[in-house]
């Protein structure tokens, strides 16, 4: 290893420690997973009752918006209040101008106004309080910047000119000045890309960084064909939209430059560095030798790109995102002012957040040159030409350079921006939040996703729903994202966040929640299926998107966001969100607990940009695993080997270490692989070739081949290769190696035609499995768990009840037969200890769903009681159930809100020994029941059921049951009337001649029981 890159990972280390270091800071402070001391209990049981009332830390977060300062003391306190009283533990505040998609909304107190500070620390008093966390985003919309970000310390991107000139000569003139958008001229995406990408360069702040002269006598000096289009990729110049897959990132920058035989590439000898002659005007004094020479003048401007809906207060250019410079600018000019008016009341935020980058792609720094020697180790000012595509050694060494520079600046992003807010924060005694590695506006921008969210003490991410969420086959692997908001049937990015999240030791992994542009469209019932995706992906830690603070004096709906799933106090079906808070609460609380469970882990290399898929069965592992991804920095510092596992200092283990599909890779990633496998790892890959960058080049090749003609042998069995106490696989099947050892599928389905996810933690006391149901269809199948000698029991968050089903251990797996009506979940618990004193397993209604059978429908008539108020009339006769959106009243027709339904039904049978339901049907879209006089609960997913044992009585029985629907319908009634008639306000408003939705109780009701 070179003494320069000894020095640059000595220098990573020692500030990767200081990260690490912090997991027991962020362990104390953030959504402690330890349980609850319950007195005369076993851990398991405390573990139970602490899923059936959670703590608080365990709750739901959203993003608590505030909108141009719209904004008083009495909605602060009113939303506040609400989030306390269903159960939720914080929000994020973000201040921000309006006007995405078209939503306007008045203004209030100008953003950092003495009129703000005053709303600021009230909610701020009011928090505390409560005791609601508040996170706070730090900058005005987003990403970063503001006006005290001037254009030296704004995103760059770099810019090249050339000159011919003949030798010999002495030459005395000015180098022509780039383009102003040399090299950019298929940008399509950045945000406000057109408002700048055209200015003139005087007023982009032009600096130069090197001038070279490379001697060119001959055309072929050029990259050219297949090569020549990967340019764009490679220099970190070509522009993509966030619909980009992550291969579609990746693939370009990993495809070979190979040398070619006409290649006339300029050697280094012939690379002459001018920059201390030319003066601050480009004026160049040279003697030219002989021959003809090129002088590559190498420059960058700002990019000009702004925050999106900014208020104008906090509204300028943004940071530059590889010095950390921006990040102080931004802490000094706006940070001190949230914690410093926050004190004020005897508050504190609990931490800052950097929210999603969508910042196009900026790819050059001021100090460029002197952090790529940090990192890589040698000087980069010869190699510059490459940019525009000269090679400079050979295609092989010009494309090694492309890879060291673009990881280069990778290393600044994480460790000058995200990595040096980190410690900005923690000297505050603050945490950090960041959705650090998209899904970005420009996929391109080149970071180490990883190693970005390993800077973070909450490292985040963000999923959406799709325009028709709702429709399963829109939802499909075939759909695209502008269809599904999926990449093949999965959330784009919260795999990396989770992977990122075990790998750096962080227990919370973190998504920005359902954003979405459906307004007012969702409830409950329709996010319950994208919220247990995620949770499968490994996210723990929801931040619902989004909550807009409105005043209550504004009306309702109120003014909103022109984005996100609209959750507050205004939305019709707030009274009975809080089981879905519950819900929430009990699951976070469960996947929080112990480590995560998974048997690979795949290394990604050392590429840049580096991205982790979304989860997905690879093709040499199979359904029934489940895996992890780290980087080059986890690999180096964090892994190591003890009892023939892969393991990490935070607890996390794997059995096999896998291979990225490359023939490059850094010596010392090599030599730590070696190590590992001595020391009794398991690794599957192939030989790498060359090392994947220059620093001590050619070396570095060398040692690469030396070490991996040590370790690959040709294997005479699919026992793999021994090296020390390990052994080494040529690619193949990861399942077969897996297998081999015993190590079974973690989980398995029988019934080919069922998609049920799940997602395994593990705990000094239980096994802990989530699995739900991926289809919009009940299934009933056998499920297989790698656990024996345990009783399971079924764990629901929805009701907080738990069931001892019947179950078969064989092959030291346990089978569970389990029936789950539409997208419907539940957790799997093996305690370690058996619960005392329960009940001998039975058959219940989560294995035999053949068991009900229909006593009673409920037919005939119905009372109804709309509120008047909102148009509906007072009391009304359905003479059977029926869709209120196809009723000939316009009152209940466009009727949005609260409906009670009273029915008398007389029951005279026996009543059966077994379990009694009310099924409810079809329920438009939640609902509370009663049932003489007694509350039954709120319902608001499937399966549409409440259970009536001991409730239901001979004879006469009062049913009540409150339903209410979204607001759609209300808003499309009120565009076709007159202002001055409308009973909604809104920024959001629909058109008359919108569909109405279906709403209201629409049935069957019957009577069941379940004789399991």
């Amino acid at each position: 290893m070179s003494t320069s890159y000894k020095t640059a990972m000595h220098l990573k280390r020692r500030s990767f420690l200081k990260i690490s270091g912090l997991a027991g800071f962020h362990a104390i402070l953030v959504n402690p997973v330890w349980l609850t001391a319950l007195t005369g209990m076993n851990a398991a049981e405390a573990l139970f009752k602490n899923f059936v009332t959670p703590p608080e830390t365990a709750g739901s977060s959203c993003y608590w918006w505030w909108f141009n300062g719209l904004v008083d003391e009495e909605g602060i306190r009113r939303d506040l209040e609400a989030f306390k009283a269903k159960g939720m533990s914080g929000v994020l505040l973000v201040n921000s101008s309006d006007g995405l998609g078209g939503a306007r909304i008045p203004q209030g107190a100008k953003f950092l106004s003495e009129d703000w500070k005053a709303l600021y620390r009230f909610a701020m008093k009011e928090a505390k309080r409560l005791n609601i966390e508040v996170g706070i985003n730090l900058s005005s919309g987003w990403c970063m910047g503001g006006p005290w970000i001037r254009p030296e310390n704004a995103g760059r991107w770099y810019l090249q000119s050339t000159l011919e000139l003949k030798g010999p000569q002495s030459f005395r003139g000015t180098l022509p000045l780039p383009g102003n958008r040399a090299g950019y001229d298929k940008v399509f995406n950045p945000p406000g890309y057109k408002e700048y990408i055209d200015l003139p360069l005087e007023q982009l702040d032009y600096r130069d960084t090197s001038v070279v002269a490379i001697r060119t006598p001959a055309k072929e000096h050029t990259l050219t064909g297949s090569r020549a289009a990967l340019l764009d990729a490679k220099t970190n110049r070509k522009d993509a939209s966030n619909f980009a897959k992550s291969f579609e990132i990746t693939d370009p920058v990993q495809a070979p430059w190979v040398n070619s035989a006409s290649d006339e590439a300029i050697p280094l000898t012939d690379v002459i560095d001018l920059t201390g002659k030319m003066d601050t005007g480009g004026w160049l004094r040279w003697e030219v030798p002989s021959g003809t020479w090129t002088i590559v003048r190498t420059g960058h401007r700002m990019t000009g790109s702004k925050l999106m809906i900014a208020q104008p207060e906090g509204d300028g250019l943004s940071i530059d995102w590889f010095d950390k410079k921006g990040v102080e600018l931004q802490f000094e000019h706006l940070g001190k002012v949230f914690i410093e008016e926050a004190a004020k009341v005897g508050a504190k935020p609990a931490y800052f957040c950097d929210d999603s980058f969508e910042d196009g792609f900026p790819n050059w720094t001021e100090k460029i040159l002197e952090k790529f020697r940090h990192y890589r180790g040698y000087d980069a000012a010869p190699y510059l030409p490459v940019l525009s595509g000269y090679l400079i050694g050979s295609a092989d060494i010009s494309d090694r350079f492309l890879n060291d520079y673009r990881r280069t600046i990778a290393d600044c992003m994480a460790d000058e921006h995200y990595g040096h807010f980190a410690a900005l924060c923690h000297r505050q005694g603050m945490l950090v939040q960041n959705e650090a590695a998209g899904p970005s506006r420009s996929g391109t921008i080149c970071i180490d996703g990883l190693k970005n969210l390993g800077r973070s003490d909450l490292p985040a991410g963000e999923f959406w729903l799709a325009p028709k969420h709702e429709d399963q086959e829109n939802l499909a692997d075939d759909k695209s994202y502008g269809v599904s908001r999926l990449d093949f049937g999965q959330n784009k990015v919260t795999k990396m966040v989770a992977s990122a999240a075990h790998i750096y030791g962080r227990k919370l992994a973190s998504a920005e929640a359902f954003t979405s542009f459906r307004h007012w469209t969702d409830y409950p019932g329709s996010l319950k299926q994208a919220l247990d995706r995620a949770f499968c992906e490994g996210i723990n830690r929801i931040v619902i998107h989004t909550s807009t603070a409105t005043r209550p004096k504004d009306g309702v709906p109120g003014y909103e966001y022109g984005a996100g799933t609209h959750f507050n106090p205004n939305v019709t079906w707030w009274e009975f969100s809080s089981p879905f808070f519950s819900y929430v609460a009990r699951s976070q609380y469960l996947l929080r607990a112990g480590h995560f469970v998974a048997d690979v882990l795949f290394y990604n290399g050392d590429i840049a940009p580096n991205l982790v898929a979304q989860k997905h069965i690879p093709a040499a592992l199979g359904r029934g695993y489940d895996y992890d991804v780290c980087n080059a920095e986890v690999l180096l510092e964090r892994v190591r080997v003890r009892n023939g596992r892969l393991v990490l200092p935070d607890g996390m283990q794997y059995r096999i270490l896998v291979l990225p599909d490359s023939t490059r890779m850094p010596v010392a990633v090599l030599k730590k692989i070696k190590a590992l496998l001595e020391q009794g790892a398991l690794v599957m890959g192939a030989p790498p070739q060359t090392d994947s960058g220059l620093a001590n080049y050619p070396q570095c090749d060398t040692a690469i081949q030396q070490l991996a003609k040590m370790l690959w042998k040709e294997p005479v069995s699919g026992k793999g290769i021994t090296v020390g106490k390990g052994r080494l696989f040529y690619p193949g099947s990861v399942r077969a190696v897996l297998e081999s050892m015993h190590c079974q599928p973690d989980f398995e389905v029988a019934n080919t035609s069922a998609w049920i996810d799940f997602i395994h933690r593990t705990t000094e006391d239980a096994e802990i499995y989530f699995i739900t149901n991926r289809k919009k269809e009940a299934v009933l199948s056998n499920c297989i768990f790698r656990v024996t000698g345990k009783q399971p029991e079924l764990w629901d968050p929805v009701s907080g009840k738990r069931w001892w089903p019947v179950y078969q251990q064989e092959q030291g797996r346990t089978k569970i037969t389990l029936s789950l009506d539409v997208f419907q979940s539940v957790f799997v618990v093996f305690p370690k200890v058996k619960t005392k004193d329960l009940p001998a397993p039975a058959p219940g209604i989560w294995q035999r769903p053949d068991a009900f059978r229909k006593l009673q429908e409920l037919t005939g008539s119905w009372e109804l009681q709309f509120d008047p108020q909102w148009g509906g009339p007072t009391a009304i006769r359905f003479e059977s159930l029926q869709d209120w959106s196809r009723h000939t009243d316009p009152g209940i027709r466009y009727y949005s809100g609260k409906v009670v339904y009273r029915k008398q039904v007389s029951f005279r049978d026996v009543l059966p020994s077994g379990a009694l339901f009310l099924d409810l049907g079809v329920v438009k879209n939640i609902c509370r029941v009663w049932l003489n006089d007694t509350d039954l609960g709120i319902v608001w997913t499937a399966p549409w059921r409440v259970e009536v044992t001991g409730k239901w009585k001979q004879g006469v029985n009062d049913i009540r049951i409150e339903v209410i629907n979204l607001w759609p319908n209300r808003l499309i009634g009120d565009a076709g009337l007159p202002p001055e008639q409308r009973r909604t306000r809104t920024n959001i408003p629909f058109k008359k001649e919108d569909p109405l939705l279906p709403s209201g109780l629409l049935g069957p009701v019957m009577l069941v029981s379940f004789a399991g």
